[in-house]
Formats: structure tokens, C-alpha cells, sequence
């Protein structure tokens, strides 16, 4: 998995701790459904999201390219798939915060 910035949020809930709030919202959906598209996200997203089809698309884009999706391309759309369960992901960032505080002593 590439190595990525590491983004962290105490304040927030769920994944949205180590995502931001558009990532965590896909990344959930992805997690549930186990593969999406952007339209797909967008259905599963409801009618209440605000969010155009090209910034869902870019998002799940750079998620494929933070190595937290991986993407396959079906005809002329992309489906994406996350590369770690929830638990996996949620587990080594917070070995990462552990190792990071060990640093400190």
C-alpha cells in the first residue's frame, strides 16, 4: 500500500477520525457495498448531498491513488473497491498514532 499523508481528526466519528468528512461519507458507502461507482456513490449518498459527480469522482480517485481503493475499469466507468476491510484500515492507523507517541519518550 503507498505511503500517504496521514490526516487525523479526535473530534470526529468513525473513519471521519483518519478521513476527511467526503472521504469517510464514500469510504463507508464503499466499505458497505463493497464496490462502487461514482454513480453509484451518488445514489447511495441520497438526495440530501450536495456533491456534483465530478467531486465524488475526483474523490474516489484520490482515494485509488492513497491506495485506500482500488479501482478497475468496466466499460467507460471505473468500480471501485476498498483495498482493507474497515477494521484493517482503522487498525493500522492507530498502530500508527502508537508508534508515533512511542517516538516521543
Amino acid at each position: 500500500m503507498a505511503d500517504r499523508a496521514f490526516h487525523f481528526d479526535p473530534d470526529a466519528d468513525g473513519s471521519a477520525v483518519f478521513l476527511g468528512p467526503t472521504e469517510s461519507r464514500l469510504m463507508e458507502i464503499a466499505w458497505e457495498k463493497r464496490t462502487i461507482t461514482v454513480k453509484s456513490a451518488l445514489f447511495y449518498l441520497g438526495t440530501k448531498n450536495k456533491l456534483a459527480y465530478t467531486t465524488v469522482m475526483t474523490v474516489l480517485a484520490r482515494l485509488a491513488q492513497k491506495g485506500i481503493l482500488t479501482r478497475k475499469r468496466e466499460g467507460r466507468s471505473f468500480v471501485y473497491t476498498p483495498a482493507e476491510t474497515r477494521r484493517q484500515f482503522m487498525g493500522a492507523r492507530i498502530k500508527k498514532i502508537k508508534d508515533c507517541l512511542k517516538r516521543i519518550d
